[in-house]
């Protein structure tokens, strides 16, 4: 479906409501989709640099799947080096008494690990960003402790590839004079067409619990058909890539 015509179904439940509070509506129900199914999945590429441990992930990211260095699948690093190369540099939180660790060397067994922070360098708000390190035996060390991984040590261009599961978008339209009648982005381009319909019956759900149209019974209703077509949702996305599941039988 187009967004105008998911407006208009969503109007006739809530016509006092505003074309921004649908927008809301919808996003918040895309959102809970993705959250819950992992629909929404996407790939970007980064570009590395020697010496540079973490990069920021796109806006919006729910999870990392896996991630490719040069075209090699690289596996996710399972705790923490003990050793950190991550400068602050925020107004409140400049590491200034902390000098960065030199240059990591060329490593030519190339065994290279994937981590996720949940902190920006500035140290001002929390956002994702990806770490790149590699395995290289007692080259770090810092107040007395030798660590076994090091930062990223070439640079490359758009080498590092990342598959991930990302939010929904806002919409480009979204005033009450937009009508966007041939508009598929945001929530709609996220959500596959023929699930469109649960995405309205979550956006329907919510609209009944905003004060000016609340409707308990109506919005419990809508939020069962969503929930149903969640279920409906996650099986497709079980079996989407294989042909079902072996059960076992007695005779």
């Amino acid at each position: 479906m187009k967004r105008l015509q998911v407006m208009e179904l969503f109007k006739e439940h809530h016509p006092n409501l505003t074309n921004v509070q649908f927008n809301l509506c919808l996003e918040n129900s895309a959102n809970e989709i993705i959250s819950a199914t992992g629909i929404s999945k996407t790939t970007y590429r980064i570009s590395s640099v020697a010496g540079q441990r973490w990069y920021d992930l796109e806006d919006g990211t729910e999870k990392v799947e896996k991630v490719y260095f040069n075209d090699v699948l690289i596996p996710r690093l399972i705790g923490e080096p003990i050793i950190d190369d991550d400068e602050f540099t925020g107004t409140n939180y400049v590491d200034s008494y902390d000098s960065e660790l030199t240059a990591p060397i060329s490593n030519a067994n190339n065994k290279r690990f994937w981590m996720l922070s949940q902190w920006d360098s500035v140290g001002d708000y929390r956002t994702p960003r990806l770490g790149i390190v590699e395995k290289s035996t007692n080259t770090v060390t810092r107040d007395g402790r030798v660590s076994d991984y090091q930062s990223c040590s070439i640079t490359g261009n758009s080498n590092i590839r990342v598959f991930l599961t990302k939010a929904a978008v806002s919409s480009s339209v979204g005033t009450d004079s937009d009508s966007g009648v041939s508009s598929v982005a945001g929530p709609l381009a996220v959500v596959p067409a023929h699930y469109h319909e649960v995405l309205l019956n979550g956006a329907i759900s919510l609209g009944y619990k905003n004060p000016r149209n609340l409707n308990v019974d109506l919005s419990v209703f809508y939020d069962n058909e969503f929930r149903k077509g969640i279920k409906r949702i996650k099986k497709y996305e079980r079996t989407k890539s294989s042909t079902g599941f072996i059960k076992p039988q007695d005779f």
